[in-house]
């Protein structure tokens, strides 16, 4: 069994300037639908809660593709490729799709555990992958 981990960690102030700036296209390169429908209400789409949330959600697109040793961008992973969707009891839950998908289970990937915490300015993600074997 080989354990690979990645972390992360991003300024939410950061996140919601770059959402200010560029927009929706912003937002559509980096989360998925589902993503930005969990994370948005309907009263304030840019509530401190959902930029805090879409932050956590960056950082732990960041800590998996440490954990699968490619980043974001080199072997052709999208942002869109890695979505963190919560399981019915809540807990942070990657969909991996395309060429991440591909990555991880060319590393014999069996499990992808997260973690993910955000406090004042900070959002932060932990990622544990569980390997059958390396490559």
């Amino acid at each position: 069994m080989d354990i690979r981990c990645g972390i992360d960690v991003i300024r939410i102030d950061r996140v919601r300037r770059a959402v200010e700036r560029l927009g929706q296209p912003f937002l559509d390169r980096v989360w998925t639908a589902g993503e930005q429908s969990y994370c948005r209400t309907a009263r304030q789409p840019l509530s401190n809660a959902s930029c805090a949330s879409l932050a956590a959600r960056f950082a732990a697109k960041e800590a998996i593709a440490k954990a699968l040793g490619s980043g974001i961008g080199r072997d052709g992973i999208r942002w869109t490729d890695l979505a963190i969707c919560p399981d019915p009891s809540g807990q942070p839950q990657a969909q991996l799709s395309g060429l991440a998908r591909t990555r991880f289970l060319s590393l014999g990937g069996t499990k992808i555990c997260l973690s993910l915490t955000h406090d004042g300015n900070l959002a932060i993600a932990q990622c544990v992958l569980l390997c059958e074997n390396a490559s």
